[in-house]
């Protein structure tokens, strides 16, 4: 009895919802090609950016080109300065549209922002039309369907004590046995293979086929990123947002702005009252511009100060 009406029904359900959480899951992570994607057309930088790490390093690879272009400077207290020109390029118009809430602002602030913004999230999508990226729509599916199987489970567990007790009741001493061993059997199995589940579904990146064009990327060591539509990129800029797009912001690539990212330096224990005050005014004393001090961008000469006729660079 036990057999028919306990243990086969929680068998089925369990392989349905296992079935349903891998199918879920494949649909998320290898979304289907809506619009291929020509195969020597190249990756622009954000897209690199996109495949490499999702939202955040899109945000931070036009961060860097706003700071090479001398449109995002880096203030000494390692915030940034959002005073330039609107530009062209949908991405970096995102990054100074956070100028809203104030001119200087922090970078950590401005990349996550700027990482939800609509201008971000065509990059992805243009990606996932191409199974190149994960499909974030599928995120909540695969999700629920995680919790799917874990109900199943638990009404698996529910039906094998009761046919245990069943047997126990009805069939007379040690037959309790017999639904012990195969319910054990069975969620054993099914055990494992839950464990194994990805416990917290997201869709953040490349797909399988997206990681492997982000690896021929960062197999081509001349690669130089074409820029993404509506944009220009210097030549001389060219070779540093590459970097900033296959690797992301590093002491190597663009210290100030790394820095400001992550927050600046570690604070340093405070002074001594009398060396702060002589600090003080010596500082007072030596520094005509104050606190105002900025960071100049890298790979700007002195006459990049903004003549209009290439736009910036962008």
């Amino acid at each position: 009895m036990w057999l028919a009406f306990l243990f086969l029904p929680a068998a089925v359900l369990l392989v349905v919802a296992d079935l349903v959480r891998i199918l879920a899951h494949r649909r998320m992570t290898r979304p289907r090609v809506c619009t291929p994607r020509p195969a020597r057309e190249p990756l622009t930088m954000y897209e690199v950016a996109y495949l490499r790490n999702g939202n955040a390093a899109v945000a931070e690879t036009a961060m860097a080109a706003l700071h090479l272009a001398g449109r995002l400077t880096i203030t000494a207290d390692h915030r940034i300065d959002l005073t330039g020109r609107r530009p062209r390029d949908p991405v970096q118009a995102a990054v100074l549209a956070r100028r809203s809430a104030g001119d200087v602002r922090p970078a950590a602030a401005v990349r996550d922002e700027t990482a939800g913004s609509a201008a971000v999230a065509r990059v992805a999508a243009r990606l996932v039309e191409q199974g190149l990226a994960m499909d974030g729509a599928r995120e909540e599916g695969a999700a629920d369907a995680n919790d799917f199987e874990g109900a199943v489970g638990c009404l698996a567990v529910i039906a094998a004590i009761a046919a245990v007790i069943r047997s126990a009741a009805v069939d007379g001493p040690w037959h309790w046995l017999r639904p012990l061993g195969a319910f054990a059997l069975l969620l054993l199995v099914w055990a494992c293979r839950y464990d194994g589940r990805d416990r917290w579904p997201r869709a953040r990146g490349a797909s399988p086929a997206g990681r492997a064009r982000y690896e021929q990327v960062l197999a081509d060591e001349a690669w130089e990123p074409r820029p993404d539509r509506g944009s220009r990129l210097p030549a001389r800029n060219r070779t540093t947002v590459a970097d900033v797009s296959r690797h992301g912001l590093s002491a190597l690539t663009l210290p100030a702005l790394a820095l400001a990212v992550v927050g600046g330096p570690e604070p340093e224990a405070a002074p001594s009252s009398s060396s702060s005050s002589s600090s003080s005014s010596s500082g007072s004393a030596g520094s005509p511009t104050g606190d105002r001090n900025v960071a100049d961008p890298p790979s700007l000469g002195a006459g990049c100060a903004g003549c209009g006729g290439c736009g910036g660079g962008f």
